[in-house]
């Protein structure tokens, strides 16, 4: 079986989000059967979210925890002009890969998404977080400071739509994990998998997340990156939210998205502090 990589240092350990998506960046899209008609579905859904809210192309949209670019690069490609950040350093470098292998116009960087309003430009029409990247955020202080900078970077009335899995849900029945999934033809197959450890209070669990990948001979090679997620209750974000800057803050299940997790959509309250003041 193949290099057994894992992320999580000596003595079990789980890795923090930089560590362990620096570790996943190369794998990532072993979690699809296909990823660029993946990512585009995402931007598709996240687009109409946009536009239900007057935030159309070409509006400028913030993607702060963008990852490889499952949605920073769809929705640049729709017209939106996309800024992606990101804490780890190989996602990024691999979101600029994709971006131009298919020409698509995107400004990526660098930066900590509780450090956001330093290392971007301009105010935002929009800004996203999608896919479980909020609940790396162990902690009410790292979660505000991640809010507050988010609210900093858009204009008043911008929309921030933010997806985290049903964390209510699931604290009460503390699933062992996801099923391995497979893809493709036999001989040249790819999937994903996870394993969870939940704490006795059900506040934070453990993941292991194992990629697959079949070698010509047989053989399979196997990946295992472990990290730490908070279970992040809705009502928890949403005060958070409404603390920071954040109004009317709208919670959308994927019945009513068509989203996989349930969405949080608040808006930048304009009595907060002005785009002015928050750009000194």
């Amino acid at each position: 079986m193949g290099d057994g990589r894992r992320t999580a240092s000596e003595g079990g350990a789980a890795a923090g989000p930089e560590d362990f998506y620096d570790a996943l960046a190369s794998d990532y899209h072993h979690l699809f059967a296909d990823w660029w008609p993946a990512a585009q579905w995402h931007g598709e859904v996240i687009s109409r979210v946009l536009a239900d809210r007057d935030v159309r192309p070409p509006a400028t949209v913030l993607d702060c925890t963008c990852g490889v670019g499952t949605q920073a690069l769809p929705l640049a490609a729709l017209g939106y002009r996309v800024t992606g950040t990101d804490l780890s350093r190989r996602a990024v470098e691999r979101a600029q890969r994709e971006a131009e292998s298919r020409g698509i116009p995107v400004t990526l960087r660098r930066a900590d998404v509780r450090e956001g309003r330093a290392a971007v430009t301009g105010i935002f029409d929009a800004a996203i977080s999608c896919d479980n990247a909020l609940p790396h955020l162990l902690t009410d202080l790292d979660l505000e400071r991640a809010v507050r900078s988010i609210r900093a970077c858009l204009r008043d009335g911008g929309i921030f739509v933010a997806s985290i899995p049903d964390y209510d849900s699931l604290r009460r029945t503390r699933p062992a994990g996801a099923p391995i999934e497979l893809h493709g033809d036999r001989g040249a197959r790819h999937g994903a998998g996870q394993s969870w450890r939940w704490s006795a209070d059900a506040d934070h669990l453990d993941i292991t997340l194992f990629s697959f990948r079949e070698q010509p001979a047989g053989d399979w090679a196997v990946s295992a990156h472990e990290t730490r997620y908070r279970a992040l209750l809705r009502d928890r974000l949403s005060h958070v939210l409404t603390d920071e800057g954040f109004t009317r803050a709208e919670w959308l299940m994927p019945e009513q998205s068509g989203y996989f997790q349930p969405l949080i959509v608040p808006v930048a309250d304009r009595t907060s502090t002005s785009a002015g003041e928050r750009l000194r």
